[in-house]
């Protein structure tokens, strides 16, 4: 779905009610009205349709049940009668997207549900087996010029003689296939199954024995060769668990490094014995798993193409339990346990997803031909003969050039070629479909031409006449379109008069902020720094560094004896320069001995380096060293927490994991399990040491519109709502039917 149509979708499942499978329907007799909404009634039999759809009556169905979904129901006619009031169903981009939604709705129902079953029994089958082949691709597009075409099929041929010569097929595929992948992989796909490629090559791929080469099969792509490797059994599906180290390739190589290492030492504690769920809370990085011990979805062969190395390491794990080395995918390092395995599932839970697979694919132009035959004798469908040669008789060569004209002289064109139930469908109209469809392929004869567009022709007749005819063959349709229908009125008017009206309306949110401030409200909040740590060193290091303010990111002796610098001292210099750039909290601690000879004069050449990088002196303080030395101490010290926590990790890559923010009670479990007063305490979780500092106990206080705007908009957003029905109500005259609400409810109870 696209986000509009989410949006719509959702839009109405809030509107009147929650979406769940329906349930039978009733009917009540003589189709007589509920509900009269400004003079036009709604049926007894349309309000039933949407109360069975959306609720699931489970238990005994209240009298008041009934009545508040019909309260919902008014509700949502009101707002419909007011959009069309406004015109709203008059707009050209209203129809023009109602019609995308008709034809979709349309869709099952133009469909050869006897065809479908067969091909999804046969693609069942061949889901028992997985297939591994390699092929090579010359492209020519579908609607090509017949000399490309050609030209297409005959290098593809070519290529195969040389195959069956003795001639390498993967060398061919990488140095002929313009399949782009070919370059790397040499044309192999790896394993595939059912349903996972068009369907011409699928078709081709199991018709073939291992180690043999098809002909050319042409696809939408262009001409394949293809070769089988191996047949196997299906391999099922698996369920993994993973934990991620993230390491995208944008990473420095330091970054890089230390990622990879980071994976390593967790690796080593799973296979030691490790509790998975808990190193997976730890240190995982995939959020939406981490706290479910990294468990992904069951997955196929083949569902995972866009990250092979994962899925190859995971289907080659061997029994549950089993967990692989680290492995590199896009996403960065993988640690993956094998959780559980499972063979093909049974043809009836899996035919919903064939069957939606088979609507889409090549394999339509099957169920379409037999489409045509049912709606043939359906809708009475009566061809004249002898109008039809008449016909096509004045075909010719302008077909093959694409300037195909009818001329008034030719034949009888009011003359009937076919009818449909009771409308006829001359010539005229199909000389009109005729001239507007060119230009044709070359090279074909002009009558097999016109022939074949009249055989188009008719189909299209018969398929078009039918989904005019849906709403009155099928009652689910005509209500799925109403329903579409009045929805897109109402996302349209909903956008209108409340949604874009709440973010627009500046000052009438505000003025809706100050009079619920009340319910706007922070609880005591702890601006804390939640440091996670691996052992007591550890914890002494981040204690230390609380207790300084700072910690030592580098230390550097520089041995001088002139205030010319050789290239070694010039190397520390631009180190020192390096680090001190890469964080505004960093700083420089110079420790020398002020009276020694020259060394006053070397320590003005150090400032006057570091300059060249615009490190002011504010971020350079000077130290008395007492003891007679030419050594001076270039101390690099940090104030930011990050920079501890990437120093203490790049030592031990689990060393550390910091959390800070200002948290309410519940928002964090470590913090929630101390004293919430200012200063530090300790706590020992999951095997790590915890160090909680709470700088600040902010008090209650008043929120600031600024910091929580979307749920003030939300809230408004259901102000005017509100306001806006009860205008609706007054603004359209609304009369319920009680002997209607009445006999609803009796249906139910009986």
């Amino acid at each position: 779905m696209k986000p509009r149509d989410v949006l719509i979708f959702f839009l109405l499942l809030s509107t009147i009610g929650v979406w769940t499978s329906s349930c039978a329907i009733f009917k009540s007799s003589g189709s007589k009205s509920i509900v009269t909404i400004d003079g036009k009634p709604v049926s007894t039999n349309e309000f039933l349709y949407f109360y069975n759809k959306n609720n699931p009556h489970e238990g005994e169905v209240t009298q008041e049940e009934v009545r508040n979904y019909l309260d919902l129901y008014i509700n949502f006619k009101l707002k419909v009668k007011e959009a069309e009031s406004l015109g709203l169903d008059k707009d050209s981009l209203f129809i023009e997207e109602l019609e995308g939604y008709r034809k979709q709705l349309a869709s099952p129902y133009l469909t050869e549900t006897r065809l479908l079953d067969s091909l999804a029994k046969i693609t069942y089958d061949r889901l028992r087996e997985e297939v591994n082949a390699s092929h090579i691709l010359i492209q020519v597009p579908p609607d090509a010029p017949p000399n490309d075409t050609l030209d297409a099929f005959h290098k593809v041929q070519n290529l195969r003689q040389l195959i069956i010569s003795g001639q390498d097929f993967g060398q061919l595929a990488q140095e002929n296939s313009e399949d782009p992948s070919a370059k790397q992989n040499k044309g192999n796909l790896g394993y595939f199954s059912a349903m996972q490629m068009v369907y011409p090559f699928e078709e081709a791929a199991y018709g073939l024995s291992v180690d043999s080469i098809s002909q050319p099969v042409r696809t939408k792509f262009g001409y394949h060769l293809i070769k089988v490797h191996d047949r196997r059994h299906s391999q099922g599906k698996i369920q993994v668990s993973h934990i991620l180290v993230r390491a995208l390739a944008s990473l420095s190589p330091a970054d890089s490094t230390l990622a990879a290492n980071r994976a390593w030492e967790i690796y080593r504690k799973t296979i030691n014995n490790g509790d998975w769920d808990l190193l997976c809370r730890q240190f995982s990085e995939d959020i939406g798993t981490k706290m479910k011990g990294g468990k992904l979805p069951w997955f196929k062969t083949g569902d995972l193409s866009n990250i092979p190395a994962f899925e190859k390491v995971a289907f080659n794990l061997e029994y549950n339990g089993e967990i692989s080395v680290p492995i590199r995918t896009a996403y960065g390092w993988h640690i993956i346990r094998l959780d559980s395995s499972q063979t093909l599932e049974p043809f009836e839970k899996l035919e919903p997803k064939i069957l939606s697979n088979l609507s889409t694919n090549s394999r339509s132009n099957l169920n379409q031909r037999e489409l045509v035959k049912r709606l043939k004798v359906e809708n009475h469908f009566k061809e004249n003969q002898e109008v039809i040669d008449e016909a096509v008789r004045f075909a010719n060569d302008s077909l093959i050039e694409g300037n195909w004209q009818p001329q008034a002289q030719w034949g009888n064109q009011l003359g009937v070629l076919f009818s449909i139930e009771k409308i006829d469908y001359k010539v005229e109209g199909f000389y009109q479909y005729l001239e507007q469809a060119q230009p044709y392929k070359s090279g074909s004869d002009p009558i097999e031409i016109m022939s074949a567009a009249y055989l188009d022709y008719s189909k299209k007749c018969l398929i078009d006449y039918e989904d005019d005819h849906l709403a009155d063959k099928y009652y689910d349709y005509k209500m799925l379109l109403k329903e579409y229908r009045d929805g897109i009125l109402l996302f349209q008017l909903m956008e209108t008069k409340v949604w874009n009206q709440a973010v627009r309306d500046s000052s009438g949110l505000r003025q809706y902020f100050e009079q619920h401030q009340d319910h706007y409200q922070w609880e005591s909040r702890a601006v804390s720094t939640i440091f996670n740590v691996v052992n007591q060193n550890a914890l002494d290091e981040v204690e230390l560094f609380l207790e300084n303010g700072y910690f030592d990111y580098g230390k550097y002796d520089f041995y001088g004896t002139s205030d010319s610098f050789n290239k070694g001292q010039l190397g520390i210099l631009d180190q020192v320069s390096r680090l001190l750039l890469q964080g505004e909290d960093r700083y420089l601690v110079v420790k020398y001995n002020h009276g020694l000879e020259n060394n006053q004069q070397i320590y003005n050449a150090v400032l006057d380096h570091l300059g060249r990088y615009n490190l002011g002196t504010d971020r350079i303080e000077v130290q008395l060293l007492e003891k007679e030395s030419k050594v001076f101490l270039l101390l690099v010290t940090s104030n930011s927490v990050k920079d501890l926590e990437e120093n203490m990790n790049q030592k031990n890559p689990l060393a550390i994991q910091v959390a800070s923010g200002s948290y309410q009670k519940g928002d964090n479990m470590m913090l929630d399990q101390v004293a919430w007063t200012k200063g530090t305490s300790r706590l020992d979780i999951d095997n790590r040491l915890i160090l909680v500092k709470i700088s600040e106990i902010l008090p209650v206080a008043n929120q600031g519109i600024e910091e929580i705007k979307g749920q003030v908009i939300s809230d408004y957003q259901t102000k005017l709502e509100i306001d806006w029905v009860k205008e609706l109500r007054s603004k359209y005259p609304v009369d319920i039917h009680e002997t209607q609400v009445e006999s609803v409810y009796e249906q139910y109870r009986n």
